[in-house]
């Protein structure tokens, strides 16, 4: 469970380093062949915080609610 706490934790850093500029604001690119696309990537930041989060919610032990009624 530890792994996936450390890349949440840098999944969440990478996403408040992204600026709204760079974000939606720079164009997709073209250097040496390779081509750069902010919103995709910025996207697949969401989407793999998204699984990580279902897996972390999925790992935890289940737990009981002792809840008492009155009449």
């Amino acid at each position: 469970m530890e792994p996936l706490l450390q890349r949440r934790a840098t999944l969440l850093a990478e996403i408040a380093a992204l600026s709204p500029a760079t974000a939606g604001g720079k164009p997709s690119y073209s250097i040496d062949g390779q081509q750069v696309d902010h919103t995709a990537y910025r996207l697949s930041l969401y989407r793999e915080l998204e699984l990580i989060e279902h897996l972390l919610g999925n790992s935890q032990p289940p737990s009981e609610q002792i809840e008492r009624g009155s009449t």
